[in-house]
Formats: structure tokens, C-alpha cells, sequence
């Protein structure tokens, strides 16, 4: 409301996650991850959490990034579907699924602004078709600290990043790559398909090329369901008025 000042806003360089933890025998179980991706409102989180300043994800790379795959579908937000992913799992309506941990941040980031609210918001949604679940967290440093151990007693947990040079690499293999697993790779997830592809697109300059290997990958991602993809935010940046 202050006069001297205005807001410019634009599409983030981001992407804010929920991990799972793919060290432990549960979620190995892709039917199981599929359920819970499609729980998720994440309509609602934007709306609501993010007062509607983002984007619904789709895909590990921000949309304003060259080699976006714009064809992959997102995780519908499809409660009777994840019954039935749910249910194929081997957990019908939840029985025999133990009580999952959601790790939540416990500091606002880029890309996601309110940690604890938005796991409020998805256990709810995660109730909504069987699977319970609470709350876990810890101070910023010990989040990440034991965040990259994979406890077991880690279900689920929030994540995301700012990209750091606007190639598509430093999200698809910085973030999901094999040689990345105990570093960024935080799901600590290997797929010789996946990470083939990236590793093919670093190879070569060929923008076409690279392009293609990028988009496949994408669909390796979306049918993998390494992440349950969340969130794009806004950058919003206030400037004094004169400021071009």
C-alpha cells in the first residue's frame, strides 16, 4: 500500500517437493507413491498457503525452462484414484499401511513459504483417502542433517530449489541424478533410464538434442514418481518506484 513503492513478480526458477524416502522397503512400493502424489490438493496449497503466488508443478524443472515437457500430465488430485492406487498397493483403505512421517521445513524458503502449514494441509488430504500421517521437525540444520541420513523413521519429506544457471541440468541431474545420491539427490533415487538420458544431455552443445533427452526424461520422472512434485512460487521483489 506504500505509494513510493511497487511489487514486480515473475515465474521462479524453483521447485518445492515432497521426497520419499526410497532407502526404506516401504516406499519402494510404487503403487504406494502414486497414491499418495494423487491425495495431494496441491490446488488448494497454492491458494490457500501461497495466497496464489505459484504455479501446480507438474515436472522437476520450472515450466519458463527451455526443455519442459509440457505433454506430461501432472498428479490429479484424485481421491478415488488414490484409494485405488492405495488399494493396489496392498493397503486397502489403509489397513496394514503403519502410520507415516511427513518431515516438515521449519523455516520459510523460495519455494515454499510455510513448511508446517503445507503438511498440515496434506496430511489432511492424505486422510482424506486412508493413509495416516503426522507431523515431524527439527531446526533447520538438523532437518537437513538427518534428512540426508534416511532414517527409518522417515516417510515423507519436504524439499525443493532454486536453480542456480537456468539449464535444465542443474535441476534434472543435480537434483535426481545417480551420482547425485547423497549429495542434492535427496530421495536419493537411481534410475539407470533416467539417468542415462541426463547423462547423454550433458555430453553434448546440441540445444535440439538435448532438448529431446530432457523431455524424455521428464516422462521417466512422471511415471517413476520419485517426488510428489508441488510447487513453482513467484519471485516478488518491491522496488521503490522510480527503480527501472
Amino acid at each position: 500500500k506504500d505509494p513510493k513503492l511497487k511489487l514486480i513478480t515473475q515465474p521462479g526458477m524453483n521447485i518445492g517437493y515432497v521426497g520419499y524416502n526410497h532407502k526404506k522397503e516401504l516406499w519402494k512400493n510404487l503403487k504406494l507413491r502414486l497414491a499418495v502424489a494423487h491425495a495431494i490438493n496441491r490446488k488448494a496449497i497454492v491458494d490457500k498457503i501461497y495466497q496464489g503466488m505459484g504455479e501446480v508443478a507438474k515436472n522437476g524443472i520450472p515450466p519458463t525452462m527451455w526443455g519442459y515437457n509440457k505433454d506430461v500430465p501432472g498428479y490429479s488430485y484424485d481421491v478415488e484414484l488414490a484409494k485405488k492406487l492405495l488399494a493396489e498397493a496392498g493397503y486397502p483403505e489403509g489397513k496394514g499401511l503403519p502410520e507415516i512421517t511427513l518431515w516438515s521445513m521449519p523455516v520459510p524458503r523460495p519455494y515454499n513459504p510455510e513448511g508446517l502449514k503445507v503438511g498440515v494441509a496434506m496430511i489432511g488430504d492424505l486422510a482424506k483417502v486412508g493413509i495416516a500421517a503426522r507431523i515431524v521437525s527439527y531446526d533447520w540444520g538438523t532437518y537437513l542433517k538427518r534428512q540426508r541420513e534416511q532414517p527409518q523413521d522417515m516417510d515423507l519429506f519436504q524439499l525443493g530449489w532454486t536453480g542456480d544457471n537456468g539449464d535444465p541440468d542443474n535441476f534434472l541431474h543435480t537434483l535426481l541424478g545417480c551420482e547425485a545420491v547423497g549429495g542434492n539427490n535427496r530421495a536419493q533415487w537411481c534410475n539407470e533410464e533416467f539417468n542415462d538420458l541426463v547423462m547423454k544431455a550433458k555430453q553434448t552443445t546440441d540445444i535440439e538434442e538435448r532438448t529431446a533427452l530432457y523431455e524424455e526424461a521428464q516422462v521417466v520422472f512422471k511415471r517413476e514418481a520419485p517426488w510428489a512434485t508441488l510447487v513453482h512460487s513467484l519471485s516478488v521483489v518491491p522496488m521503490r518506484k522510480e527503480v527501472e
